[in-house]
Protein backbone atom coordinates (compact mmCIF):
# COMPACT_ATOMS: atom_id res chain seq x y z
CA UNK A 1 0.00 0.00 0.00
CA UNK A 2 1.46 3.54 -0.96
CA UNK A 3 1.90 6.30 1.54
CA UNK A 4 -0.12 9.57 0.83
CA UNK A 5 2.32 12.54 2.10
CA UNK A 6 0.76 14.62 4.59
CA UNK A 7 1.20 17.92 5.73
CA UNK A 8 -0.53 20.33 7.93
CA UNK A 9 -1.51 24.13 7.02
CA UNK A 10 -2.13 26.68 9.57
CA UNK A 11 -5.07 28.74 8.02
CA UNK A 12 -4.62 32.76 8.18
CA UNK A 13 -6.81 35.46 8.96
CA UNK A 14 -5.20 37.32 5.83
CA UNK A 15 -6.05 34.26 4.25
CA UNK A 16 -9.72 35.50 4.47
CA UNK A 17 -11.71 38.01 1.67
CA UNK A 18 -14.52 40.13 2.36
CA UNK A 19 -17.46 36.80 2.56
CA UNK A 20 -14.87 35.64 5.38
CA UNK A 21 -13.95 32.63 3.47
CA UNK A 22 -11.20 31.43 2.65
CA UNK A 23 -10.10 32.83 -0.83
CA UNK A 24 -9.30 30.24 -3.83
CA UNK A 25 -6.05 31.78 -4.48
CA UNK A 26 -4.88 30.18 -1.30
CA UNK A 27 -6.14 26.62 -2.16
CA UNK A 28 -3.10 26.82 -4.70
CA UNK A 29 -0.86 28.23 -2.08
CA UNK A 30 -2.29 25.31 0.18
CA UNK A 31 -1.44 22.83 -2.91
CA UNK A 32 2.13 24.25 -3.62
CA UNK A 33 2.82 23.79 0.37
CA UNK A 34 2.12 20.05 -0.19
CA UNK A 35 3.97 19.32 -3.30
CA UNK A 36 7.09 21.07 -2.37
CA UNK A 37 7.12 19.25 1.04
CA UNK A 38 6.51 16.17 -0.48
CA UNK A 39 9.43 17.14 -3.18
CA UNK A 40 12.01 18.47 -0.69
CA UNK A 41 11.58 14.85 1.02
CA UNK A 42 12.41 13.19 -2.38
CA UNK A 43 15.08 15.63 -2.25
CA UNK A 44 14.24 17.11 -5.69
CA UNK A 45 14.17 20.53 -5.14
CA UNK A 46 18.04 20.71 -4.71
CA UNK A 47 19.34 23.23 -7.83
CA UNK A 48 22.64 20.52 -7.91
CA UNK A 49 23.00 19.04 -11.29
CA UNK A 50 20.99 21.69 -13.34
CA UNK A 51 17.42 20.26 -12.66
CA UNK A 52 14.18 21.60 -11.66
CA UNK A 53 10.83 20.76 -11.03
CA UNK A 54 8.22 22.78 -12.83
CA UNK A 55 4.77 22.80 -12.59
CA UNK A 56 2.80 22.71 -16.16
CA UNK A 57 -0.78 21.99 -15.05
CA UNK A 58 -2.86 22.65 -12.20
CA UNK A 59 -6.41 21.60 -11.84
CA UNK A 60 -8.88 22.26 -8.91
CA UNK A 61 -11.94 21.10 -7.93
CA UNK A 62 -13.47 23.62 -4.80
CA UNK A 63 -15.94 20.81 -2.93
CA UNK A 64 -16.48 23.48 0.25
CA UNK A 65 -15.40 26.82 1.49
CA UNK A 66 -12.80 27.09 4.04
CA UNK A 67 -13.02 29.42 6.94
CA UNK A 68 -10.25 30.84 9.49
CA UNK A 69 -8.95 30.01 12.08
CA UNK A 70 -8.55 26.31 12.09
CA UNK A 71 -5.97 23.79 10.39
CA UNK A 72 -5.77 22.08 6.65
CA UNK A 73 -3.93 18.93 5.75
CA UNK A 74 -2.48 18.64 2.47
CA UNK A 75 -2.46 15.16 1.41
CA UNK A 76 -0.58 14.21 -1.84
CA UNK A 77 0.17 11.07 -3.63
CA UNK A 78 1.75 10.49 -6.90
CA UNK A 79 -1.03 9.40 -10.02
CA UNK A 80 1.73 8.75 -12.81
CA UNK A 81 5.14 8.27 -13.29
CA UNK A 82 5.77 9.61 -17.32
CA UNK A 83 9.69 9.62 -18.41
CA UNK A 84 9.71 12.89 -18.42
CA UNK A 85 6.77 14.04 -15.93
CA UNK A 86 4.72 12.98 -13.02
CA UNK A 87 1.04 13.95 -12.07
CA UNK A 88 0.32 13.89 -7.87
CA UNK A 89 -3.11 13.97 -6.67
CA UNK A 90 -3.81 16.13 -3.57
CA UNK A 91 -6.22 16.95 -1.73
CA UNK A 92 -7.41 19.64 1.59
CA UNK A 93 -9.19 18.51 4.93
CA UNK A 94 -10.30 20.42 7.61
CA UNK A 95 -11.18 17.94 10.11
CA UNK A 96 -12.84 15.07 8.49
CA UNK A 97 -14.39 17.24 5.38
CA UNK A 98 -13.14 17.42 1.73
CA UNK A 99 -12.67 20.96 0.72
CA UNK A 100 -11.00 20.39 -2.76
CA UNK A 101 -9.11 17.82 -4.37
CA UNK A 102 -6.34 18.67 -7.35
CA UNK A 103 -4.44 17.37 -10.06
CA UNK A 104 -0.99 18.78 -11.05
CA UNK A 105 1.31 17.68 -13.79
CA UNK A 106 4.91 18.53 -12.91
CA UNK A 107 8.05 18.45 -15.06
CA UNK A 108 11.66 18.09 -14.70
CA UNK A 109 13.26 20.54 -16.40
CA UNK A 110 16.54 21.54 -17.37
CA UNK A 111 17.79 24.94 -15.91
CA UNK A 112 20.24 25.90 -18.33
CA UNK A 113 18.07 24.83 -21.72
CA UNK A 114 14.62 24.94 -19.74
CA UNK A 115 13.36 21.72 -21.56
CA UNK A 116 12.34 18.48 -20.34
CA UNK A 117 14.30 15.62 -19.51
CA UNK A 118 14.17 12.22 -18.13
CA UNK A 119 12.94 11.39 -14.94
CA UNK A 120 16.16 9.87 -12.55
CA UNK A 121 15.82 6.31 -12.24
CA UNK A 122 16.75 7.37 -8.35
CA UNK A 123 13.71 9.88 -8.66
CA UNK A 124 11.19 6.96 -10.01
CA UNK A 125 11.95 4.70 -6.88
CA UNK A 126 11.82 7.30 -4.56
CA UNK A 127 7.83 8.47 -6.11
CA UNK A 128 7.13 4.71 -5.71
CA UNK A 129 6.41 5.09 -2.40
CA UNK A 130 3.35 7.20 -3.08
CA UNK A 131 2.70 5.74 -5.83
CA UNK A 132 -1.28 5.54 -5.75
CA UNK A 133 -2.95 5.89 -9.03
CA UNK A 134 -6.75 4.95 -7.18
CA UNK A 135 -5.39 8.12 -4.62
CA UNK A 136 -9.19 11.11 -4.27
Amino acid sequence: MALVHTTIQKLRFCDTDRLGHVNNAVYAVMYEAGRAEMLAQANLLSPAEGRAVVIARLEVDFLREMNWPGEVSVQSAVHRIGTKSFTLRQRLMVGDLLCSRATSVLAVIDTETRRAVALEPAWKADFETWLDPDFL
